[in-house]
């Protein structure tokens, strides 16, 4: 048995923990750098990719999930070592890491992740992420690209991307269709969240590999901007590329631009800003084009809204900035909001309905204490001044109304009362209303916002 051999069937014995200290106590006893064991695992490879191509059971068992994780933890703490360069990244990352990717991604997505935080963690130490940007970052844009037909970056993307193989062993990138989208979003969206979290160099920093690595700040810029570029197609794309947009990409997009407000990108000498304002009003814009289609588009834009909202109200000294800021977009200064939640609110489907009223109510929780009338008073009048032309399902709805009482329900609450006993009187009777019919929340609708903003 050769020491390849014989190295990597200890792999399966040895939990990964235990790895980097295993593989130290094999340096101090030999003459040979950490290079040389580095190119001897990386060779192994096939070795374990023979093992799992022919495993008969549809999941991995602890030994082979043990082996994987030792081996990639194996050369990810020989990469740590002084004397790498670049280049002995980039040999892992299209010799082992991607290939071992798609060879697991079907058995168990922990597997994976587990393989990526090992890399992640050798390129925050190193401050690889220029080796990042040039490998990782555009090989999975380019699988979500291909997944919607797209055959070349856009015009403003910052990373290039095409149709041919774009790396020096080009069998790596002969199919793109073995890394699932979910999977491909799910890897970009760890990447970005290390950015995030990833700490500007330090003169203590060691390796050759920082020579070849860039700011942290821009890479996180760079990949924002073309993560927001994709997340926007493909909300505007089939009902897989919106729910990963939504479940994967925009949690950690609106968590990276709560960290930093603006963004300055620069893609072909060109400079571009992106800012939390600048991102969530193409966002709205798309789910208007939601609002004007089928219920499962619908309730995607409910969801996008609501995931918004919420993400405002959780963030540290941002809540101004998120709903009420001069630098920031006003969701509640839109009269379609509200036009759109009034249509919920009275949609025949009852999901639809409990999306609005999560929606309104988010609204109005993270509107409480803040001042802005402007243009809600304005949806006022305009309900006021279109009293007189209503329609007869309108009227219909007025007259009964009227004759429940809900009229003199809602002015009820005086007018010196805060907005959040009017609102509260109003979700009151909202819910009874419900039991009724739907259409007689219509009424109490109009009455609720001539009677809370004026």
């Amino acid at each position: 048995m050769d020491s390849a051999t014989s190295l990597m069937s200890s792999f399966r014995r040895i939990p990964p923990a235990a790895i980097p200290a295993t593989l130290d106590c094999i340096l101090a006893s030999t003459t040979s750098p950490p290079s040389s064991l580095f190119f001897l695992l990386l060779d192994a490879l096939p070795i374990l990719s023979q093992e799992v191509t022919h495993g008969s059971e549809e999941i991995l068992d602890d030994e082979h999930q043990n082996f994987i994780a030792s081996y990639v933890g194996a050369l990810c703490h020989l990469l740590k070592k002084p004397g790498f360069n670049a280049e002995a990244l980039q040999n892992f990352i299209w010799s082992v890491l991607i290939p071992l990717m798609r060879l697991t991604q079907g058995y168990d997505c922990e597997i994976v992740d587990k393989a990526i935080a090992s890399f992640l963690d050798v390129v925050m130490e190193t401050n690889a992420w220029g080796v990042v940007e040039g490998t990782m970052v555009p090989y999975f844009i380019k699988v979500v690209g291909l997944t919607m037909g797209m055959l070349q970056n856009e015009q403003f993307a910052f990373y290039k991307w095409n149709g041919q193989a774009q790396s020096p062993e080009g069998s790596t990138l002969i199919s793109f269709e073995s890394f699932p989208l979910l999977m491909a979003c799910h890897i970009l969206a760890s990447i970005l969240d290390a950015s995030v979290k990833g700490k500007p160099v330090s003169e203590s920093t060691s390796g050759s590999i920082l020579a070849n690595g860039c700011s942290v700040n821009i890479f996180t810029g760079n990949l924002l901007w073309d993560i927001c570029n994709v997340t926007l197609q493909m909300l505007s794309h089939s009902p897989e590329h919106r729910s990963c947009a939504i479940t994967v990409f925009l949690p950690h997009l609106l968590k990276a631009l709560v960290s930093e407000n603006v963004f300055e990108i620069s893609v072909h000498g060109q400079k571009f800003l992106l800012s939390r304002k600048m991102f969530f009003a193409k966002i709205w814009k798309c789910c208007k084009n939601l609002f004007s289609m089928g219920p499962s588009e619908r309730g995607d834009a409910y969801t996008v809204l609501s995931l918004y909202i919420s993400n405002s109200s959780k963030s540290d000294g941002c809540e101004d900035d998120s709903v009420n800021g001069d630098g920031t977009f006003d969701l509640r200064a839109e009269k379609e909001f509200w036009d759109e939640m009034k249509k919920g609110l009275v949609d025949k489907e009852s999901i639809v309905r409990k999306q609005s009223l999560h929606v309104l109510k988010s609204t109005v929780t993270i509107s409480q204490g803040k001042q802005h009338t402007s243009v809600l008073e304005s949806i006022s009048n305009d309900t006021t001044s279109n009293s007189h032309g209503l329609t007869k399902r309108e009227r219909w709805a007025d007259k009964e109304a009227k004759s429940l009482g809900i009229e003199s329900l809602c002015n009820s609450v005086g007018s010196d009362s805060s907005s959040r006993l009017k609102w509260g009187a109003f979700f009151l009777l909202y819910e009874m209303l419900e039991e009724y019919g739907t259409h007689l929340v219509e009424a109490a609708w109009n009455y609720q916002v001539r009677t809370v903003f004026v």
